[in-house]
């Protein structure tokens, strides 16, 4: 897992604002904080704590590789993963097709798929 990857996850689970090279956590209008990879929002926590994440129709590594920082980091054993150029989410349950624009539920106190 690369550094900044985890840099800016702890930074986005303790709600704090940050900005390193092509990441950003920041706050909008709505107090929702956004995980930004090159200005695009690939997860959101609303002030409950439920987190969303998306690929915002990005399936490269880079992008993966800070949602699988995110879901690790988060305790969740499902994974995001690239099979024949298709991007899944792997789960106990087998590979899910991941579409663009889906986005993932995610409550802290709750088990991602």
């Amino acid at each position: 897992m690369k550094k900044i990857s985890q840099d800016s996850v702890n930074a986005f689970l303790n709600r704090k604002t940050f900005n390193r090279e092509n990441m950003m956590v920041v706050y909008d209008e709505s107090e929702t904080l956004h995980l930004l990879l090159f200005g695009n929002s690939i997860a959101k926590m609303l002030p409950d704590g439920t987190i969303y994440i998306s690929t915002c129709g990005w399936h490269t590594r880079t992008t993966l590789e800070r949602l699988n920082c995110l879901l690790y980091t988060l305790g969740s054993k499902s994974r995001l993963r690239i099979r024949k150029s298709e991007p899944f989410l792997e789960t106990k349950h087998g590979l899910l097709p991941w579409a663009d624009g889906y986005m993932v539920r995610y409550s802290l106190n709750t088990t991602l798929c």
